[in-house]
């Protein structure tokens, strides 16, 4: 009985199994999803391909920032800048 377990029973189970998790494998190949990041300054979620993307600091620490924050600070910079400049 020993004998038929471990030549017959086994290896089926292990087949059977490899190729239960290949099959779930492939699956998730054909249904790509979007990545999704978070901004760094509002937190917001948004698709990767409308962030961008800048490494930061001496470690590479990457941001994502979306178009919104960074219009906010453009605005806010040219603020101060031609508050600065007496304008």
């Amino acid at each position: 009985m020993l004998f038929i377990f471990f030549i017959l029973i086994l290896p089926t189970t292990v087949f059977l199994i490899l190729l239960y998790n290949a099959r779930e494998k492939k699956d998730d190949t054909e249904n790509p999803t979007e990545t999704i990041e978070v901004c760094a300054i509002c937190q917001n979620d948004f698709p990767l391909n409308q962030l961008v993307e800048k490494e930061i600091g001496p470690y590479g620490k990457i941001y994502c920032f979306c178009g919104n924050c960074i219009k906010e600070l453009q605005e806010e910079y040219n603020s101060i800048m031609s508050i600065s400049s007496g304008e």
